[in-house]
């Protein structure tokens, strides 16, 4: 039995593509700020980064709603001392 993850991936592309299959059934903007919400309010500061490399590198591997949920740090939507609770899914 196999976990439906590629053996590549690193474990921030693996909880981030987690998160996707989470949250993939709302609107495109909506999943990806709820992603965005999750990753600032419980990820830690080197998960956050080691994603946020993949992701400026270009990785491909990477899910498009998991790289539109990372620009939301980038244009400084998340501030992770506001962050609301996630709603779930």
């Amino acid at each position: 039995m196999t976990s439906g993850h590629a053996p590549h991936e690193t474990p921030e592309m693996r909880m981030g593509h987690d998160l996707v299959r989470a949250f993939q059934h709302l609107p495109r903007e909506r999943a990806a700020e709820e992603i965005a919400t999750h990753i600032a309010k419980f990820w830690e500061p080197r998960m956050r980064h080691a994603l946020m490399t993949q992701i400026r590198r270009g990785n491909t591997d990477l899910h498009p709603l998991l790289v539109r949920s990372a620009e939301h740090f980038v244009d400084g939507d998340i501030d992770r001392a506001e962050v609301a609770e996630p709603s779930g899914g």
